[in-house]
């Protein structure tokens, strides 16, 4: 019985698309604090904000929303078949996501070792995607490099 887990090839692309471009807005909205530029407030339903417990809350929604494209696209990318899904592949995608792993979570122990404070929850937000981030630039490349040796071979 084999059983795949994977999305179709088709959400690849478009998916990509958007992880990269949340990703790139994501990384302007950390660095360059611009937060306020675009807002989208309304009243939104919080288990627990500063003011309110389990009650309606005003807030801006934009990192919501970006965070919400970047995990989403970003799932649907890393896990979307490839065009030709062979065992040399899955042996591929098998070992990016042990070596993602590895490598996010020496990350998140150095972290936690050397960031305090406030400063942690912006870590720890990042961790949230950096290890789909990891996987997907590992996989890719390592797709790159065996397609790049096969077509050397021929």
């Amino acid at each position: 019985m084999k059983t795949s887990y994977l999305f179709p090839y088709r959400c690849k692309s478009i998916s990509g698309i958007v992880f990269w471009v949340a990703l790139l807005l994501f990384i302007l909205m950390m660095v360059g604090n611009n937060s306020e530029v675009i807002q989208i407030n309304t009243t939104v339903f919080a288990l627990t904000d500063t003011n309110v417990n389990f009650g309606l809350t005003e807030n801006n929604i934009v990192d919501e929303i970006l965070f919400m494209f970047l995990i989403l696209s970003g799932l649907m990318y890393a896990f979307s078949k490839e065009k030709t899904e062979d065992e040399r592949v899955q042996k591929i995608r098998l070992d990016s996501l042990v070596w993602a792993t590895y490598f996010n979570y020496i990350i998140i122990l150095l972290c936690y070792l050397f960031i305090y404070g406030f400063d942690f929850l912006s870590v720890m937000m990042i961790a949230l995607f950096s290890h789909l981030l990891f996987f997907i630039i590992r996989f890719r490349w390592m797709l790159y490099r065996q397609n790049k040796s096969l077509d050397y071979e021929e």
